[in-house]
């Protein structure tokens, strides 16, 4: 009796198509704020997490953003302070400070600008770095003043957020 309903169980599954399980993107899982427009920088496709508002230490109405982006499978940083003429020179560093006390240079890959823009290029060693520390101070030095910048806990936590969320992120083909 019991290898009849063995072979008709083993008849039945052979029989019926097989279920195909459906594909979750993690990224869906952690309800990531990641967009991608249809906009084209530098000719290919990105998406970018929200933006980060930073203010400048000892300023009341100087601020910049710190925005994490991704084209193709490299995830970038885009730092921009919002003051007029602010020049950068390409390979500027943005020195991170780590509430361990540990300082960490990223260097901008971004050409030379007066637009107060740097852009990087993060390695997984920097990904590594910045999932695993909180940043104290970001110091940014152009060629008139540095500038300083404290984020905060909330800010920490949604660039490590915004990280993860990029990491899994997978870039859609225009349509």
């Amino acid at each position: 009796m019991n290898i009849l309903k063995i072979l008709f169980l083993i008849v039945l599954f052979s029989i019926s198509n097989p279920i195909k399980a459906q594909k979750l993107n993690p990224s869906n899982d952690l309800s990531c704020p990641v967009t991608q427009k249809d906009l084209l920088l530098d000719g290919k496709l990105f998406a970018s997490a929200p933006p980060i508002l930073l203010r400048v230490f000892n300023e009341e109405y100087e601020y910049a953003v710190f925005q994490l982006g991704k084209r193709k499978s490299s995830i970038y940083l885009y730092f921009k302070i919002f003051t007029d003429n602010v020049c950068v020179k390409q390979e500027q560093p943005l020195e991170l400070y780590f509430k361990n006390g540990e300082m960490y240079i990223l260097k901008n890959a971004f050409k030379v600008n007066c637009d107060g823009t740097a852009a990087l290029e993060l390695t997984r060693r920097d990904i590594k770095k910045l999932m695993a520390n909180n940043i104290n101070t970001i110091k940014f030095y152009t060629l008139k003043k540095d500038y300083e910048f404290n984020p905060s806990d909330a800010d920490n936590q949604n660039i490590k957020f915004y990280l993860r969320c990029l990491k899994l992120y997978k870039i859609k083909k225009k349509r």
